[in-house]
């Protein structure tokens, strides 16, 4: 008789989350947020948002756009510290994410986000 070989698969060890992605993850869940940079901008131009959060890997015109925007309206810009992708699966999306637009934070807070970055 020949013996099974089984193949041992190694567990994934579940790190600390970073605050930075809990406070995301916490808006997204319980906040009104929009995905997106295109429906994003056209809100940044009406000026209704509270914050936009973005990923770092963005586009120079889409990032020079959102600053110029974000300080007319007097609006919180935060930097994700990860590529769209890294926000995207914080997002619970299988696509990358580029852009989120905050109408509304929930039980998150937004100054607390904005400092940790």
């Amino acid at each position: 008789m020949e013996e099974e070989k089984r193949l041992a698969r190694k567990k994934k060890k579940k790190g600390k989350i970073n605050p930075v992605e809990k406070e995301i993850r916490l808006l997204i869940e319980s906040g009104d947020v929009l995905i997106g940079s295109r429906k994003g901008l056209k809100e940044l131009l009406i000026g209704n948002p509270k914050a936009v959060i973005y990923a770092s890997n963005l586009k120079k015109e889409l990032l020079s756009s959102i600053d110029y925007y974000a300080n007319h309206a007097e609006i919180i810009k935060v930097k994700f510290n990860g590529t769209s992708l890294d926000l995207g699966k914080l997002c619970g999306k299988p696509y990358p994410v580029s852009m989120l637009v905050v109408f509304d934070e929930g039980e998150a807070d937004l100054d607390k986000l904005a400092k940790l970055v």
